[in-house]
Protein backbone atom coordinates (compact mmCIF):
# COMPACT_ATOMS: atom_id res chain seq x y z
CA UNK A 1 0.00 0.00 0.00
CA UNK A 2 1.38 3.40 -0.95
CA UNK A 3 2.04 6.01 1.75
CA UNK A 4 -0.63 8.28 0.24
CA UNK A 5 -3.25 5.54 0.34
CA UNK A 6 -2.22 4.54 3.86
CA UNK A 7 -2.67 8.15 5.02
CA UNK A 8 -6.08 8.38 3.33
CA UNK A 9 -7.21 5.16 5.03
CA UNK A 10 -5.98 6.40 8.40
CA UNK A 11 -7.99 9.60 7.94
CA UNK A 12 -11.14 7.68 6.97
CA UNK A 13 -10.92 5.51 10.10
CA UNK A 14 -10.00 8.23 12.58
CA UNK A 15 -12.35 8.26 15.58
CA UNK A 16 -14.71 5.61 14.17
CA UNK A 17 -15.72 2.43 15.96
CA UNK A 18 -17.15 0.93 12.76
CA UNK A 19 -17.30 1.71 9.06
CA UNK A 20 -19.37 0.79 6.01
CA UNK A 21 -17.30 -1.51 3.80
CA UNK A 22 -18.07 -2.51 0.23
CA UNK A 23 -16.38 -5.59 -1.18
CA UNK A 24 -16.10 -7.06 -4.67
CA UNK A 25 -14.91 -10.53 -5.57
CA UNK A 26 -14.16 -11.61 -9.15
CA UNK A 27 -15.37 -15.10 -9.97
CA UNK A 28 -14.30 -17.46 -12.77
CA UNK A 29 -10.86 -15.88 -13.21
CA UNK A 30 -9.33 -19.36 -13.11
CA UNK A 31 -11.45 -20.32 -16.10
CA UNK A 32 -10.31 -17.25 -18.04
CA UNK A 33 -6.66 -17.85 -17.12
CA UNK A 34 -6.78 -21.47 -18.31
CA UNK A 35 -8.16 -20.36 -21.66
CA UNK A 36 -5.95 -17.27 -22.07
CA UNK A 37 -2.59 -18.95 -21.61
CA UNK A 38 0.24 -16.44 -22.17
CA UNK A 39 -2.30 -13.63 -22.63
CA UNK A 40 -3.51 -13.99 -19.03
CA UNK A 41 -1.45 -11.13 -17.48
CA UNK A 42 -2.95 -8.67 -19.95
CA UNK A 43 -6.50 -9.87 -19.33
CA UNK A 44 -6.04 -9.86 -15.56
CA UNK A 45 -4.83 -6.27 -15.65
CA UNK A 46 -7.75 -5.36 -17.91
CA UNK A 47 -10.18 -6.71 -15.31
CA UNK A 48 -8.60 -4.65 -12.53
CA UNK A 49 -8.03 -1.47 -14.53
CA UNK A 50 -11.58 -1.45 -15.84
CA UNK A 51 -12.96 -2.12 -12.36
CA UNK A 52 -10.87 0.70 -10.93
CA UNK A 53 -12.37 3.10 -13.46
CA UNK A 54 -15.94 1.96 -12.75
CA UNK A 55 -15.46 2.25 -8.98
CA UNK A 56 -13.66 5.61 -9.04
CA UNK A 57 -16.46 7.05 -11.15
CA UNK A 58 -19.00 6.13 -8.46
CA UNK A 59 -17.32 6.80 -5.11
CA UNK A 60 -16.66 10.16 -3.48
CA UNK A 61 -13.17 11.67 -3.08
CA UNK A 62 -13.22 10.81 0.65
CA UNK A 63 -14.01 7.12 0.10
CA UNK A 64 -11.04 4.74 0.08
CA UNK A 65 -10.63 2.06 -2.59
CA UNK A 66 -8.18 -0.82 -2.07
CA UNK A 67 -7.18 -3.45 -4.61
CA UNK A 68 -7.04 -6.73 -2.71
CA UNK A 69 -6.71 -10.44 -3.34
CA UNK A 70 -9.46 -11.43 -5.77
CA UNK A 71 -11.16 -8.06 -5.92
CA UNK A 72 -11.55 -4.66 -4.26
CA UNK A 73 -12.52 -3.15 -0.93
CA UNK A 74 -14.18 0.24 -0.47
CA UNK A 75 -14.26 2.08 2.85
CA UNK A 76 -17.09 4.59 2.68
CA UNK A 77 -16.61 7.93 4.37
CA UNK A 78 -20.36 8.36 5.01
CA UNK A 79 -22.08 6.04 7.48
CA UNK A 80 -25.11 4.91 5.45
CA UNK A 81 -25.14 1.15 4.87
CA UNK A 82 -28.28 1.30 2.69
CA UNK A 83 -26.68 3.85 0.35
CA UNK A 84 -23.46 1.84 0.36
CA UNK A 85 -25.35 -1.32 -0.58
CA UNK A 86 -27.08 0.48 -3.46
CA UNK A 87 -23.74 1.79 -4.75
CA UNK A 88 -22.08 -1.64 -4.56
CA UNK A 89 -25.04 -3.16 -6.38
CA UNK A 90 -24.89 -0.51 -9.10
CA UNK A 91 -21.14 -1.01 -9.59
CA UNK A 92 -21.56 -4.81 -9.73
CA UNK A 93 -24.25 -4.44 -12.37
CA UNK A 94 -22.11 -2.14 -14.50
CA UNK A 95 -19.08 -4.42 -14.23
CA UNK A 96 -21.03 -7.56 -15.12
CA UNK A 97 -22.62 -5.82 -18.10
CA UNK A 98 -19.13 -4.80 -19.24
CA UNK A 99 -17.67 -8.31 -18.83
CA UNK A 100 -20.57 -9.82 -20.78
CA UNK A 101 -19.74 -7.45 -23.62
CA UNK A 102 -16.12 -8.63 -23.83
CA UNK A 103 -15.79 -12.00 -25.58
CA UNK A 104 -12.53 -12.76 -23.78
CA UNK A 105 -13.98 -11.89 -20.35
CA UNK A 106 -17.57 -13.08 -20.71
CA UNK A 107 -17.07 -15.73 -17.98
CA UNK A 108 -15.96 -13.17 -15.38
CA UNK A 109 -18.52 -11.82 -12.96
CA UNK A 110 -18.26 -9.44 -10.04
CA UNK A 111 -20.04 -10.34 -6.83
CA UNK A 112 -20.41 -7.46 -4.39
CA UNK A 113 -21.90 -6.72 -1.00
CA UNK A 114 -21.78 -3.97 1.60
CA UNK A 115 -21.82 -4.30 5.36
CA UNK A 116 -20.96 -2.47 8.54
CA UNK A 117 -17.78 -3.79 10.20
CA UNK A 118 -15.90 -2.83 13.38
CA UNK A 119 -12.78 -0.81 12.66
CA UNK A 120 -10.47 -3.40 14.20
CA UNK A 121 -11.96 -6.10 12.00
CA UNK A 122 -11.51 -3.93 8.91
CA UNK A 123 -7.84 -3.35 9.74
CA UNK A 124 -7.35 -7.10 10.08
CA UNK A 125 -9.07 -7.69 6.72
CA UNK A 126 -6.88 -5.09 5.02
CA UNK A 127 -3.72 -6.55 6.55
CA UNK A 128 -4.59 -10.04 5.27
CA UNK A 129 -5.72 -8.85 1.84
CA UNK A 130 -2.51 -7.33 0.44
CA UNK A 131 -0.92 -10.14 -1.62
CA UNK A 132 1.99 -9.46 -3.94
CA UNK A 133 0.13 -11.47 -6.63
CA UNK A 134 -3.69 -11.32 -6.46
CA UNK A 135 -4.17 -14.46 -8.59
CA UNK A 136 -1.17 -16.84 -8.27
CA UNK A 137 0.10 -18.51 -11.38
CA UNK A 138 -0.86 -22.17 -11.77
CA UNK A 139 2.73 -23.20 -10.96
CA UNK A 140 2.38 -21.71 -7.48
CA UNK A 141 0.55 -23.53 -4.68
CA UNK A 142 -3.07 -22.58 -4.05
CA UNK A 143 -3.92 -21.74 -0.47
CA UNK A 144 -6.21 -24.18 1.33
CA UNK A 145 -9.30 -21.97 1.32
CA UNK A 146 -10.92 -22.21 -2.10
CA UNK A 147 -14.38 -21.96 -3.53
CA UNK A 148 -15.90 -24.76 -5.57
CA UNK A 149 -14.61 -23.51 -8.91
CA UNK A 150 -10.99 -23.62 -7.75
CA UNK A 151 -10.49 -19.90 -7.13
CA UNK A 152 -9.06 -18.56 -3.91
CA UNK A 153 -11.40 -17.25 -1.26
CA UNK A 154 -10.32 -13.71 -0.37
CA UNK A 155 -9.47 -13.17 3.32
CA UNK A 156 -12.38 -10.74 3.66
CA UNK A 157 -14.84 -13.56 3.03
CA UNK A 158 -15.21 -15.81 6.05
CA UNK A 159 -16.86 -18.47 3.88
CA UNK A 160 -17.42 -19.14 0.17
CA UNK A 161 -20.22 -17.14 -1.40
CA UNK A 162 -23.58 -18.86 -1.06
CA UNK A 163 -26.16 -18.62 -3.81
CA UNK A 164 -29.25 -16.90 -2.52
CA UNK A 165 -31.33 -19.54 -4.23
CA UNK A 166 -34.51 -20.70 -2.51
CA UNK A 167 -33.34 -20.22 1.05
CA UNK A 168 -35.66 -20.12 4.04
CA UNK A 169 -37.13 -16.82 2.89
CA UNK A 170 -37.86 -17.67 -0.73
CA UNK A 171 -40.09 -20.48 -1.91
CA UNK A 172 -39.85 -22.17 -5.28
CA UNK A 173 -43.01 -21.59 -7.32
CA UNK A 174 -43.66 -24.13 -10.06
CA UNK A 175 -45.53 -23.51 -13.29
CA UNK A 176 -49.32 -23.91 -13.43
CA UNK A 177 -50.75 -27.30 -14.29
CA UNK A 178 -53.14 -27.28 -17.29
CA UNK A 179 -56.74 -28.02 -16.43
CA UNK A 180 -59.50 -29.27 -18.76
CA UNK A 181 -61.30 -26.27 -20.20
CA UNK A 182 -64.78 -26.06 -21.65
CA UNK A 183 -63.99 -23.13 -23.90
CA UNK A 184 -60.21 -23.16 -24.49
CA UNK A 185 -58.43 -21.50 -27.38
CA UNK A 186 -58.95 -24.39 -29.78
CA UNK A 187 -56.82 -24.38 -32.88
CA UNK A 188 -58.63 -24.96 -36.15
CA UNK A 189 -57.76 -28.37 -37.56
CA UNK A 190 -55.68 -29.37 -34.54
CA UNK A 191 -55.56 -33.07 -33.82
CA UNK A 192 -54.49 -35.01 -30.80
CA UNK A 193 -50.86 -35.98 -30.86
CA UNK A 194 -49.89 -39.63 -30.82
CA UNK A 195 -48.46 -41.11 -27.68
CA UNK A 196 -44.75 -41.30 -27.19
CA UNK A 197 -41.84 -39.03 -26.27
CA UNK A 198 -42.62 -35.36 -26.83
CA UNK A 199 -40.76 -32.12 -26.28
CA UNK A 200 -42.02 -29.96 -23.42
CA UNK A 201 -43.64 -27.60 -25.91
CA UNK A 202 -44.56 -27.78 -29.60
CA UNK A 203 -43.47 -24.34 -30.79
CA UNK A 204 -43.01 -20.71 -29.74
CA UNK A 205 -45.45 -18.05 -30.89
CA UNK A 206 -46.11 -14.33 -30.49
CA UNK A 207 -49.31 -12.93 -28.95
CA UNK A 208 -50.20 -9.31 -29.83
CA UNK A 209 -50.55 -6.78 -27.00
CA UNK A 210 -52.79 -3.71 -27.27
CA UNK A 211 -51.89 -0.31 -25.81
CA UNK A 212 -55.18 1.38 -24.94
CA UNK A 213 -53.51 4.75 -24.51
CA UNK A 214 -52.17 4.73 -28.08
CA UNK A 215 -55.05 2.66 -29.54
CA UNK A 216 -52.50 0.40 -31.19
CA UNK A 217 -50.93 -3.05 -31.18
CA UNK A 218 -47.60 -2.08 -29.66
CA UNK A 219 -45.99 -5.29 -28.37
CA UNK A 220 -45.92 -9.05 -28.80
CA UNK A 221 -45.65 -11.57 -25.96
CA UNK A 222 -43.24 -14.37 -26.85
CA UNK A 223 -44.64 -17.62 -25.39
CA UNK A 224 -44.33 -21.37 -25.78
CA UNK A 225 -47.32 -23.28 -27.11
CA UNK A 226 -48.39 -26.90 -26.69
CA UNK A 227 -51.43 -28.60 -28.19
CA UNK A 228 -53.09 -31.32 -26.08
CA UNK A 229 -56.15 -33.07 -27.53
CA UNK A 230 -56.69 -30.19 -29.91
CA UNK A 231 -56.48 -27.50 -27.23
CA UNK A 232 -53.67 -24.96 -26.99
CA UNK A 233 -51.80 -24.22 -23.75
CA UNK A 234 -49.26 -21.46 -23.38
CA UNK A 235 -46.21 -20.41 -21.39
CA UNK A 236 -45.48 -22.42 -18.24
CA UNK A 237 -48.65 -24.43 -18.76
CA UNK A 238 -46.72 -26.31 -21.46
CA UNK A 239 -44.58 -27.86 -18.71
CA UNK A 240 -47.69 -29.49 -17.20
CA UNK A 241 -46.99 -28.22 -13.71
CA UNK A 242 -43.55 -29.78 -13.55
CA UNK A 243 -41.41 -28.98 -10.53
CA UNK A 244 -38.22 -29.56 -12.52
CA UNK A 245 -36.37 -26.26 -12.36
CA UNK A 246 -34.07 -27.20 -15.22
CA UNK A 247 -37.06 -27.41 -17.56
CA UNK A 248 -38.18 -23.93 -16.55
CA UNK A 249 -34.70 -22.59 -17.20
CA UNK A 250 -34.54 -24.44 -20.51
CA UNK A 251 -37.84 -22.81 -21.47
CA UNK A 252 -36.56 -19.38 -20.43
CA UNK A 253 -33.49 -19.70 -22.63
CA UNK A 254 -35.53 -20.99 -25.57
CA UNK A 255 -37.95 -18.06 -25.28
CA UNK A 256 -35.07 -15.55 -25.11
CA UNK A 257 -33.51 -16.95 -28.27
CA UNK A 258 -36.85 -17.18 -30.12
CA UNK A 259 -37.61 -13.56 -29.23
CA UNK A 260 -34.29 -12.48 -30.74
CA UNK A 261 -34.92 -14.44 -33.92
CA UNK A 262 -38.42 -13.00 -34.18
CA UNK A 263 -37.10 -9.49 -33.77
CA UNK A 264 -34.46 -10.05 -36.45
CA UNK A 265 -37.08 -11.31 -38.89
CA UNK A 266 -39.35 -8.35 -38.17
CA UNK A 267 -36.51 -5.88 -38.56
CA UNK A 268 -35.43 -7.50 -41.84
CA UNK A 269 -38.99 -6.97 -43.08
CA UNK A 270 -38.76 -3.29 -42.12
CA UNK A 271 -41.15 -3.62 -39.17
CA UNK A 272 -39.17 -3.61 -35.92
CA UNK A 273 -41.49 -4.82 -33.19
CA UNK A 274 -41.32 -4.62 -29.40
CA UNK A 275 -41.30 -8.04 -27.74
CA UNK A 276 -42.12 -9.10 -24.18
CA UNK A 277 -39.77 -11.87 -23.00
CA UNK A 278 -40.96 -13.86 -19.94
CA UNK A 279 -38.49 -15.44 -17.50
CA UNK A 280 -39.10 -17.30 -14.25
CA UNK A 281 -37.97 -15.64 -11.01
CA UNK A 282 -36.06 -18.76 -10.06
CA UNK A 283 -33.86 -18.32 -13.14
CA UNK A 284 -32.76 -14.95 -11.74
CA UNK A 285 -32.80 -15.38 -7.96
CA UNK A 286 -29.04 -15.87 -7.59
CA UNK A 287 -26.11 -14.18 -9.26
CA UNK A 288 -24.95 -17.33 -11.05
CA UNK A 289 -28.45 -18.05 -12.39
CA UNK A 290 -28.76 -14.48 -13.65
CA UNK A 291 -25.42 -14.63 -15.41
CA UNK A 292 -26.42 -17.91 -17.06
CA UNK A 293 -29.66 -16.35 -18.32
CA UNK A 294 -28.04 -13.07 -19.34
CA UNK A 295 -25.67 -15.03 -21.57
CA UNK A 296 -28.73 -15.82 -23.70
CA UNK A 297 -29.56 -12.10 -23.92
CA UNK A 298 -26.00 -10.94 -24.54
CA UNK A 299 -26.16 -11.22 -28.38
CA UNK A 300 -28.81 -8.46 -28.48
CA UNK A 301 -26.98 -5.32 -29.68
CA UNK A 302 -27.20 -2.35 -27.31
CA UNK A 303 -29.30 -0.19 -29.70
CA UNK A 304 -31.81 -3.03 -30.18
CA UNK A 305 -32.44 -3.62 -26.47
CA UNK A 306 -35.03 -0.84 -26.40
CA UNK A 307 -37.28 -3.23 -28.35
CA UNK A 308 -37.20 -5.92 -25.64
CA UNK A 309 -39.25 -5.91 -22.44
CA UNK A 310 -38.36 -8.51 -19.80
CA UNK A 311 -41.23 -9.98 -17.76
CA UNK A 312 -40.54 -11.86 -14.50
CA UNK A 313 -42.97 -14.72 -13.77
CA UNK A 314 -43.40 -16.94 -10.71
CA UNK A 315 -42.38 -14.34 -8.13
CA UNK A 316 -42.84 -16.06 -4.73
CA UNK A 317 -44.67 -14.23 -1.97
CA UNK A 318 -41.72 -14.91 0.32
CA UNK A 319 -39.09 -13.30 -1.88
CA UNK A 320 -37.09 -10.80 0.22
CA UNK A 321 -37.45 -7.21 -0.92
CA UNK A 322 -33.68 -6.74 -1.13
CA UNK A 323 -33.39 -9.80 -3.35
CA UNK A 324 -36.20 -8.61 -5.61
CA UNK A 325 -34.59 -5.19 -5.96
CA UNK A 326 -31.31 -6.87 -6.92
CA UNK A 327 -33.05 -9.10 -9.47
CA UNK A 328 -35.08 -6.39 -11.17
CA UNK A 329 -32.32 -3.77 -11.21
CA UNK A 330 -29.86 -6.21 -12.76
CA UNK A 331 -32.23 -6.68 -15.72
CA UNK A 332 -32.49 -3.05 -16.74
CA UNK A 333 -29.38 -3.35 -18.94
CA UNK A 334 -31.11 -5.83 -21.25
CA UNK A 335 -34.43 -4.21 -22.07
CA UNK A 336 -36.45 -1.02 -22.32
CA UNK A 337 -38.10 -1.79 -18.99
CA UNK A 338 -39.13 -4.72 -16.78
CA UNK A 339 -42.55 -6.23 -16.06
CA UNK A 340 -43.57 -8.08 -12.90
CA UNK A 341 -46.17 -10.80 -13.56
CA UNK A 342 -48.28 -11.78 -10.54
CA UNK A 343 -51.71 -13.14 -9.60
CA UNK A 344 -54.54 -10.66 -10.11
CA UNK A 345 -55.76 -9.43 -6.74
CA UNK A 346 -52.42 -10.02 -5.00
CA UNK A 347 -51.99 -8.00 -1.84
CA UNK A 348 -48.92 -6.01 -0.79
CA UNK A 349 -47.77 -4.87 -4.20
CA UNK A 350 -45.69 -2.32 -2.31
CA UNK A 351 -43.10 -5.11 -1.99
CA UNK A 352 -42.07 -4.12 -5.53
CA UNK A 353 -41.07 -0.66 -4.33
CA UNK A 354 -37.68 0.53 -5.61
CA UNK A 355 -37.50 -2.38 -8.08
CA UNK A 356 -37.79 -0.09 -11.11
CA UNK A 357 -40.75 -1.98 -12.58
CA UNK A 358 -42.40 -0.41 -15.61
CA UNK A 359 -45.54 -2.59 -15.81
CA UNK A 360 -47.48 -4.81 -13.39
CA UNK A 361 -48.85 -7.74 -15.38
CA UNK A 362 -51.51 -10.27 -14.36
CA UNK A 363 -53.53 -13.04 -15.99
CA UNK A 364 -57.25 -12.30 -16.35
CA UNK A 365 -59.20 -14.40 -13.80
CA UNK A 366 -61.52 -16.96 -15.38
CA UNK A 367 -64.61 -15.48 -13.70
CA UNK A 368 -63.93 -12.11 -15.34
CA UNK A 369 -63.60 -13.70 -18.77
CA UNK A 370 -66.64 -15.96 -18.48
CA UNK A 371 -69.27 -13.61 -17.07
CA UNK A 372 -70.23 -9.99 -16.85
CA UNK A 373 -68.01 -7.42 -15.18
CA UNK A 374 -69.13 -6.99 -11.58
CA UNK A 375 -68.71 -3.88 -9.50
CA UNK A 376 -66.34 -5.87 -7.26
CA UNK A 377 -64.13 -6.74 -10.22
CA UNK A 378 -64.12 -3.14 -11.42
CA UNK A 379 -63.08 -1.91 -7.97
CA UNK A 380 -60.34 -4.56 -7.94
CA UNK A 381 -59.03 -3.12 -11.22
CA UNK A 382 -59.11 0.40 -9.76
CA UNK A 383 -57.15 -0.74 -6.67
CA UNK A 384 -54.63 -2.52 -8.90
CA UNK A 385 -54.10 0.53 -11.12
CA UNK A 386 -53.72 2.72 -8.01
CA UNK A 387 -51.09 0.37 -6.58
CA UNK A 388 -49.27 0.43 -9.93
CA UNK A 389 -49.27 4.20 -10.09
CA UNK A 390 -47.76 4.34 -6.60
CA UNK A 391 -44.85 2.40 -8.13
CA UNK A 392 -44.82 4.57 -11.29
CA UNK A 393 -45.92 1.45 -13.20
CA UNK A 394 -48.65 0.78 -15.76
CA UNK A 395 -50.83 -2.34 -15.69
CA UNK A 396 -51.43 -5.17 -18.18
CA UNK A 397 -54.09 -7.91 -18.33
CA UNK A 398 -53.16 -11.07 -20.26
CA UNK A 399 -55.32 -13.92 -21.60
CA UNK A 400 -58.32 -11.62 -21.88
CA UNK A 401 -61.21 -12.98 -23.97
CA UNK A 402 -64.12 -10.82 -22.78
CA UNK A 403 -64.55 -7.67 -24.94
CA UNK A 404 -66.76 -6.02 -22.31
CA UNK A 405 -63.97 -6.44 -19.76
CA UNK A 406 -61.56 -4.52 -21.99
CA UNK A 407 -63.82 -1.47 -21.94
CA UNK A 408 -64.46 -1.74 -18.19
CA UNK A 409 -60.79 -2.25 -17.30
CA UNK A 410 -59.85 0.70 -19.51
CA UNK A 411 -62.22 2.89 -17.51
CA UNK A 412 -60.40 1.73 -14.37
CA UNK A 413 -57.06 2.80 -15.88
CA UNK A 414 -55.59 -0.51 -17.12
CA UNK A 415 -53.34 0.30 -20.09
CA UNK A 416 -52.24 -2.94 -21.81
CA UNK A 417 -54.24 -5.98 -22.89
CA UNK A 418 -53.36 -9.27 -24.59
CA UNK A 419 -55.38 -12.38 -25.30
CA UNK A 420 -57.80 -13.87 -27.86
CA UNK A 421 -59.97 -10.74 -27.92
CA UNK A 422 -56.97 -8.68 -29.09
CA UNK A 423 -55.85 -11.05 -31.82
CA UNK A 424 -54.53 -14.55 -32.57
CA UNK A 425 -50.98 -15.65 -32.00
CA UNK A 426 -48.62 -15.71 -34.97
CA UNK A 427 -45.27 -17.29 -35.77
CA UNK A 428 -43.67 -13.83 -36.06
CA UNK A 429 -44.02 -10.70 -33.92
CA UNK A 430 -47.02 -8.57 -34.86
CA UNK A 431 -46.20 -5.32 -36.63
CA UNK A 432 -47.23 -2.20 -34.73
CA UNK A 433 -50.59 -1.08 -36.09
CA UNK A 434 -53.57 1.06 -35.21
CA UNK A 435 -56.45 -0.69 -33.43
CA UNK A 436 -59.35 1.18 -31.86
CA UNK A 437 -61.55 0.02 -29.00
CA UNK A 438 -64.44 -0.14 -31.47
CA UNK A 439 -62.41 -2.60 -33.57
CA UNK A 440 -61.99 -4.82 -30.51
CA UNK A 441 -65.63 -4.63 -29.47
CA UNK A 442 -66.79 -5.22 -33.06
CA UNK A 443 -64.12 -7.18 -34.98
CA UNK A 444 -63.93 -6.18 -38.68
CA UNK A 445 -65.05 -8.49 -41.46
CA UNK A 446 -62.53 -9.89 -43.94
CA UNK A 447 -63.42 -7.14 -46.42
CA UNK A 448 -62.70 -4.44 -43.85
CA UNK A 449 -59.31 -5.72 -42.76
CA UNK A 450 -56.28 -3.86 -44.04
CA UNK A 451 -52.69 -2.92 -43.32
CA UNK A 452 -52.57 -0.07 -40.82
CA UNK A 453 -49.02 -0.46 -39.60
CA UNK A 454 -46.97 2.42 -38.30
CA UNK A 455 -43.56 3.09 -36.80
CA UNK A 456 -43.01 2.59 -33.08
CA UNK A 457 -42.32 5.82 -31.22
Amino acid sequence: MSPELRQKLKKALAGRASVDMGQFQFLNLERVRARAGADWPRLREKVYETSTQFIERRISPDDVMLRVQGGFLIIFEAADVEASDEMVEAISGELNAFFLGQSELTDVRAEGEARDVPTHELLDIVARSQPHDPEPESSKPVEPKAVANGEQTPPWRAAPAQERDDDDRTRWVEGPRPEPRGRPSMLAGAEAKSAGPKPSWDDIVFKPCWDSRKSAISHSHCVARKVIDGFAYYGRETLSGTADRDQHRQLDRAIALAAQRGFQRARAAGRASMIVVPVHYDSLSSVSRRMEYFNALHPIPEPARKFFLLRVDGIPDGAPMAQMQEVFRSMKHFGAYVLAHHTFGSQRLDRFESCGIGVLSAETPKRMNDGGVSEKDLLACVDWVTAGRALSADTCLTKISNPALVEAAMSAGVRYFSGPVIGPETDQPAAARRLSLADILTPPTDDEEGDHTFEID
